[in-house]
């Protein structure tokens, strides 16, 4: 059974030790970043075959909703976590992200919330591969409607 890969970002290097702990003691394959230019390398090189991303909010270079923003604008169905110190961010983020914890969120919930995404995941892929073809009927359907007043 193919373990579910999980990259890890965050600019503490004590961080990225507990994640690579937590993960793969719990049957996941942990790949880790150190900063955000560094995940989004990884990224795309390894492609679609990271499972979901787990990163932290504020990093140096490339902060985690820049990171989020690029990875989704790739990849619109890949799970991205965002993990923070600060209150309002966690509450603010899942505009952006798939999910927020609070850093110092108990093992269990951090844990939990990285399932619930993976198993949300295949239904979005599902679905993502439809969207071009419904921004092509949308391009459609506006060029038949700016075309039939233009020839009225």
């Amino acid at each position: 059974m193919k373990r579910p890969r999980l990259l890890c970002v965050d600019d503490d290097p004590g961080i990225r030790e507990f994640y690579e702990a937590l993960f793969s003691t719990h049957g996941f394959e942990v790949v880790l970043a150190g900063s955000g230019r560094q995940a989004l390398k990884i990224f795309q090189t390894r492609g679609y075959h990271v499972d979901a991303v787990i990163t932290d909010y504020d990093m140096p270079e490339m902060s985690g909703p820049e990171l989020a923003a690029e990875i989704k604008h790739s990849n619109p169905a890949l799970p991205v976590i965002m993990v923070s110190g600060s209150k309002p961010v966690v509450e603010e983020a899942p505009h952006f992200v798939d999910a927020a914890l609070a850093k110092g969120a108990p093992i269990q919930q951090v844990l939990e919330e990285v399932q619930r995404q993976l198993a949300i995941a295949p239904a979005s892929k599902a679905l993502s591969r439809y969207l071009p073809l419904g921004e092509a009927l949308a391009a459609v359907a506006g060029t038949v409607l700016l075309v039939h007043r233009v020839w009225k």
